[in-house]
């Protein structure tokens, strides 16, 4: 029976992960669990009656367009998982936490080009955006005059018109029922604001003195899980 009533997905992942220096302790978890995330996602997944039919992770990593030029949003392909973990896990190895100033950051920036991901669009995928950051984001727009910033930025209302699957083109496979944003970040932060505006988002604060070094991800990977599983 339980069989029967079990769901089967194709699950999407984007992670957007302030590259900053006090970001390190965040970034050495997610190295370090890179090679069982899969796994462990998995067995959540099938806790709540759901199985993987295929899974793919793709990382930005965002710091600061006026401190950081070129480097100031790294973004890789999707990698499907297990098939990729050696590639995955290579590039997870290749980021070093540095750079970005003083706070805050260009993470919504990094927000937008995760929604604009080649998502898979089937009924029952999941396209999944997680964010960390232990600070607070840029308005957006706020480093236009760098020569590096992006031609295509939108403003916040234009972010939120992506996220809310309005007026998009036919390039955009971000879709309204499949999406899930789960934000990591600062208590009175613009994400907070944006979690307050957006549907299927889940606002999980983090203490600024102590930053993402505290959270247990298996902790991260049961929030994933639950929200990719809902309906």
């Amino acid at each position: 029976m339980n069989q029967i009533l079990k769901t089967n997905r194709n699950i999407d992942i984007v992670f957007c992960i302030d590259g900053t220096g006090s970001m390190t302790p965040c970034l050495e978890s997610v190295k370090r669990n890179a090679l069982h995330f899969q796994t462990l996602f998995a067995e959540e997944m099938t806790k709540r009656n759901t199985d993987i039919d295929s899974m793919r992770v793709k990382v930005i990593v965002f710091r600061d367009y006026h401190d950081d030029k070129e480097e100031a949003m790294q973004m890789s392909r999707f990698y499907e998982l297990p098939t990729d973990m050696e590639e995955f896990k290579s590039l997870m190895d290749s980021i070093v936490a540095g750079g970005g100033g003083d706070s805050p950051e260009n993470g919504l920036e990094a927000l937008y080009f995760a929604m604009k991901s080649d998502f898979t669009t089937g009924p029952k995928d999941r396209q999944i955006i997680v964010l960390f950051s232990d600070a607070d984001a840029l308005p957006l727009l706020e480093r236009k005059e760098e020569f590096v910033y992006p031609m295509d930025m939108v403003d916040e209302e234009g972010l939120t018109n992506l996220w809310a699957c309005i007026t998009q083109d036919s390039s955009i496979k971000l879709r309204d029922k499949n999406k899930r944003l789960l934000l990591f970040a600062p208590d009175d932060s613009k994400y907070k604001e944006l979690a307050s505006k957006f549907e299927r988002c889940i606002f999980e604060p983090v203490n600024m003195a102590e930053g993402l070094g505290d959270i247990d991800f298996s902790d991260i990977i049961s929030l994933i899980a639950a929200s990719a599983s809902s309906k």
